[in-house]
């Protein structure tokens, strides 16, 4: 690239149109920068809750491996790159308490010293009453489960076991020793636990397998193929074939809202297209005098293409820079706003109870209430890729646009411009 191309492209950026000035060229970097700070901050909350959902489900629902019931599950435990193996069996039945009404859940029968053999485990599971205490007739229940059925720890619940006939289901007791929470409203909800050799008594182990934890789920291959040299006749399945659909779905809808957001970067390169078609115009008797003095017009060319990428990235790192510092802040942000509207709304009570002359009581706004959402705060998760790739698909999309709008400039003949100067 000829140095005299920067020089021309940063006069051009810095001269005034005509007619508007600089508001052409601003308004372009503002919208990439409204664009890629938009994109960055959804895709990063994006990313909290998927990241959130998909290690609750490996961490606490599937594994990452599973294989069926072993005599000895520990001697998968000297295999290079497994962490965790846990036995364990699973049946839905029902459960009641306090109210009369028994509720759905689903048992999971687990070791005694699960928390001791799985850490990620215990890492997502955290009792918040009681004690994660499992022996024979005790239960520790889900949160939401738990104040469904109206009970609390020290309380006994009623599970219906189906050991013996199915026509002549028994109850059995259990005393709640622990509540748990995992921030997973379906395992909230509707799990449970027992000691998996009381529920080998009860038959309430409808499915038992093995579930295994590896070091890097990502490398689920290579360990299962490790499995099955040790031992040939296991069936290994990983977490990508139990929870295909889910992670499908979420896959669906982050493609989905970054085509949607990724609109706007459209809408801004058609305005670039515009700015920069206008200016060429603008400039149609430099450009002639420019190629009347040996000017290579592809090289001419280049200087509004350049002029478009610097919008792009002055554009793109702005909202590079902006995006960050809302994803890192974003629950400061949503409390400011909760502050603001709170205030707002105070002073309307107050001015309304001035007039009316009547006491008034204003409620508490939040954006995200527990009322509505089962969340403590709004997770912000940054992967560097698609950072990466946000800012350079705007800066990219004002390239695209700068070079259609300097196609023009091949057109422009010497000749007849200076022909009537």
């Amino acid at each position: 690239m000829k140095p005299w191309v920067l020089f021309v492209a940063a006069r051009h950026f810095r001269t005034k149109r005509r007619e508007k000035g600089h508001t052409a060229g601003i308004l372009s970097v503002v919208g990439i920068a409204a664009g890629v700070m938009t994109l960055i901050s959804v895709l990063a909350v994006m990313n909290g809750f998927q990241s959130g959902t998909i290690e609750d489900l490996l961490e606490v629902g599937s594994f990452h491996l599973q294989t069926q019931a072993l005599e000895d599950p520990n001697s998968l435990g000297d295999i290079p790159g497994v962490s965790a193996v846990v036995p364990y069996g699973e049946s839905f039945t029902l459960v009641s308490g306090f109210f009369p009404d028994p509720l759905a859940a689903f048992v999971r029968a687990v070791p005694e010293d699960v928390r001791e053999r799985d850490e990620r485990f215990d890492h997502n599971v955290e009792v918040v009453s009681g004690r994660w205490e499992l022996g024979e007739g005790s239960i520790v229940l889900g949160q939401e489960l738990a104040r469904r059925l109206g009970t609390r720890v020290g309380d006994r619940v009623q599970i219906v076991s189906f050991a013996g006939s199915l026509s002549e289901p028994e109850q059995v007791d259990a005393l709640v020793t622990g509540i748990f929470r995992t921030g997973f409203l379906e395992y909230d909800t509707g799990w449970s636990y027992i000691s998996l050799g009381w529920a080998r008594g009860l038959g309430l182990h409808e499915s038992s397998r093995t579930g295994i934890k590896i070091d890097d789920r990502f490398r689920d291959r290579q360990v299962r193929r490790r499995i099955l040299a040790s031992a040939p006749n296991l069936e290994v399945g990983s977490w990508r074939e139990f929870n295909r659909a889910i992670f499908g779905a979420l896959r669906l809808e982050k493609t989905l809202m970054m085509v949607l957001i990724g609109l706007i970067f459209i809408v801004v390169g058609v305005n670039i297209y515009q700015s920069l078609r206008r200016s060429v115009v603008e400039r149609t008797e430099e450009i002639g005098v420019l190629k009347a003095i040996g000017g290579d017009p592809s090289l001419l060319q280049l200087v509004f293409v350049v002029e478009g990428v610097g919008i792009g990235v002055a554009g793109g790192l702005s909202g590079l820079v902006l995006g960050i510092l809302v994803s890192q802040n974003i629950n400061g942000l949503f409390a400011a706003a909760e502050t603001v509207i709170n205030g707002i709304g105070s002073v309307w009570t107050w001015i309304v109870g001035l007039v009316s002359g009547a006491d008034t009581a204003g409620g508490s706004f939040a954006i995200f209430s527990p009322a509505y959402f089962y969340i403590d705060e709004v997770p912000a998760v940054l992967f560097p890729l698609e950072v990466a790739g946000t800012v350079l698909f705007a800066i990219g999309s004002a390239a695209i646009a700068a070079f259609v709008a300097s196609r023009r400039v091949s057109g422009i003949l010497p000749a007849q411009v200076l022909r009537y100067e």
